[in-house]
């Protein structure tokens, strides 16, 4: 199954200045504000990456957690509905206590996201996969993650539309392995990395326009959101071949 799992006796609920922080050994499943703002993380690289590239208002957020993307993504301006799925909703309560007044209209649905997105013929314009599981290793991403999800996920793309993937390391896996396994499916990708986090942010889909345009529209958006990840963050293309299978780069 496909999810966020929680609550595990890792999760750990810490009240900050400016909301909640829910973490699961040393990992930020969510950073819940109670106002839209930035919250200087991931997040806030994850919310840029679906305002400058949406081509429309419908987005589909695998993993919910409590809702870390919501508070940068409405201080951008981005309005529309989103819809989640995630296998626990022990973090939806917390959300709706901090974000209910401004957070807009969110539904969450608990289930496995796989199922979920396999359901109906709905196309999205973002499809964000934010699921993580917590190992003894520490908190990585689900193998179907980089199986059979990524060309789900291309499936339900609308024409235009984009796949925003939120990476963790992968015991036993480089990090060449993971970005390709999901980059596999499309025409071009972009990997945006952090000073500071060890994550890795892969927008892929048909026309993306280059990592370095890519990057300066990333850029701006966090400094219109006044994100101090504006000036911590890189971008580098993806290779991949004409048939949109990611092709190995020799280091």
């Amino acid at each position: 199954m496909t999810g966020s799992r929680g609550p595990s006796s890792g999760v750990r609920v810490v009240r900050t200045r400016r909301g909640v922080r829910i973490l699961e050994g040393d990992a930020v499943l969510s950073e819940v504000l109670g106002r839209p703002g930035p919250t200087h993380s991931v997040f806030d690289a994850l919310a840029a990456s679906i305002v400058v590239r949406a081509p429309g208002p419908r987005v589909a957020l695998l993993g919910f957690a409590a809702g870390g993307i919501l508070a940068p993504l409405r201080a951008l301006g981005f309005a529309a509905p989103i819809e989640a799925v995630d296998l626990s909703l022990f973090g939806e309560p917390v959300f709706r206590d901090l974000s209910g007044d401004w957070a807009g209209s969110v539904r969450v649905t608990k289930g496995d996201a796989l199922r979920w997105l396999a359901s109906g013929r709905r196309q999205w314009d973002v499809v964000v996969d934010d699921l993580s599981i917590d190992t003894e290793q520490g908190v990585t991403k689900p193998e179907i993650c980089l199986s059979r999800l990524p060309q789900r996920i291309h499936s339900r793309l609308a024409t235009g539309g984009i796949a925003v993937t939120n990476l963790l390391p992968v015991p036993g896996r480089t990090w060449r392995s993971v970005v390709m396994g999901v980059a596999a499916p499309h025409a071009e990708a972009v990997v945006l990395s952090f000073d500071d986090y060890e994550n890795r942010v892969v927008l892929a889909g048909d026309d993306l326009g280059g990592a370095r345009r890519l990057m300066r529209d990333v850029r701006q958006a966090l400094d219109a959101l006044g994100s101090r990840l504006a000036r911590r963050i890189s971008a580098r293309a993806v290779p991949v071949s004409i048939q949109g299978r990611a092709a190995v780069r020799r280091s």
